[in-house]
């Protein structure tokens, strides 16, 4: 259920089938709080009869469990991917709402009007009031583990011969944050860089 490179998995998969244990794939997508409410999202890969027996288990924790096929890497690849989509949307946000303070327009009000329009999703709803108020503490996931999951992602599309051009930029942008100190704040700290590069800071 962690969040390792498909390479790990592939390894792990290969000495559980040589011992004649199955193995599955089951990432899950969610903060604490979701957690406790037994509402995560869960990625799931691994062969079909395996797959059934777990469910019950799975389903006591989720809300909903997304389907990758029999090779069970595929979920670990997914949890990459969508990760990628949640650190990248930090950073439209951070930009976003920068270059609106910049231009006399409260990042609030930039937070309020992406997530009751166009971007009405979980990821703006959830990060952008953090992100407009720069509330990166507690963490409700730090980034130093987000930057973990970045590097896999990148080292994954390295392997794969996948360019990831905004990816590169991310990882600049984490690595940032990581060397002044923010690692166990939310990874959503990220958007500090934005600020900062815009010559202004948290308090303004």
């Amino acid at each position: 259920m962690s969040t390792i490179s498909p390479e790990t998995a592939r390894q792990l998969a290969e000495q559980h089938s040589e011992h004649g244990v199955s193995y599955i794939g089951s990432p899950v997508v969610g903060r604490p709080d979701r957690a406790a409410a037994g509402k995560l999202f869960i990625l799931l890969a691994g062969e079909h009869d395996p797959k059934e027996r777990v469910l019950p288990m799975l389903e006591c924790i989720g809300e909903r469990i997304f389907d990758f096929g029999e090779s069970p890497w595929n979920s670990n690849v997914a949890k990459l991917a969508l990760n990628f989509n949640i650190v990248a949307a930090i950073e439209c946000m951070a930009e976003s709402f920068t270059f609106a303070k910049k231009n006399g327009i409260r990042r609030e009000q930039m937070a309020e009007l992406l997530s009751e329009t166009v971007f009405g999703c979980v990821v703006y709803k959830g990060y952008g009031p953090h992100v407009a108020h720069h509330d990166y503490e507690p963490a409700g996931f730090r980034l130093k583990l987000g930057w973990k999951d970045l590097r896999l992602a990148l080292q994954t599309a390295q392997e794969s011969a996948t360019p990831m051009p905004i990816g590169s930029f991310l990882r600049d942008r984490m690595l940032s944050a990581m060397a002044k100190g923010r690692g166990d704040m939310d990874w959503s700290a990220i958007a500090l860089g934005a600020t900062e590069d815009a010559g202004l800071s948290a308090k303004t």
